[in-house]
C-alpha cells in the first residue's frame, strides 16, 4: 500500500508502497499488503454467527447503491453466505457518526462452520461499494 503522512495527515493510494514525508525528510519502504479490516468472530461447531453487515448511504442516512463481496479467499472448514438485510451503523463508520444507529439496509455476511469442526478457520473477502473504493476483509473465526 502507499501511504503518505504529511503533517499528521496519512493518505493510502494502491499497493505495495509507503511513503512517508517528516521534517523535510522522505524515506520510502516497501510493505505488505494489510487488510482494512480485520473481524475476529467466535461460534460453535455447526452454528452460523454475523460476521459482519456492510451499508453505504448518503448524508441523509439513506440507502444508496448495493455493494458487491467477492470472496478472495475461501474458508477451509465451511462457507460463507451474504443475505440482504438490516445493517445497524455503528460510530466508527466512515462519514456515518450522524447516522450511528440507522438501520439503512445493506447487505450481512455470515460464516458457517462445518457440522463438527473445532479450531480457527479464515477467510478474505473484498466489499466493492458503487463509489469504486473497495474494503478488504480478513476475518478469522474461531469454531468451539
Amino acid at each position: 500500500r502507499a501511504a503518505m503522512i504529511v503533517s499528521g495527515w496519512m493518505l493510502r493510494r494502491g499497493a505495495g508502497i509507503s511513503i512517508v514525508a517528516a521534517l523535510g525528510i522522505v524515506a520510502l519502504a516497501a510493505v505488505a499488503s494489510e487488510p482494512s479490516l480485520v473481524v475476529k468472530k467466535r461460534t460453535s461447531s455447526g452454528h452460523e454467527v454475523l460476521v459482519r453487515g456492510f451499508a453505504e448511504f448518503d448524508a441523509a442516512c439513506r440507502l444508496k447503491h448495493g455493494q458487491t463481496i467477492t470472496i478472495a479467499s475461501q474458508p477451509g472448514h465451511g462457507a460463507v453466505e451474504s443475505r440482504p438485510g438490516d445493517v445497524v451503523i455503528g460510530p466508527n463508520w466512515v462519514g456515518g457518526g450522524h447516522c450511528e444507529g440507522t438501520t439503512p439496509k445493506g447487505v450481512n455476511v455470515y460464516y458457517v462452520p462445518q457440522a463438527g469442526h473445532t479450531g480457527t478457520d479464515r477467510f478474505v473477502m473484498d466489499v466493492g461499494y458503487s463509489s469504486g473504493r473497495t474494503v478488504r476483509a480478513e476475518v478469522e473465526v474461531v469454531v468451539r
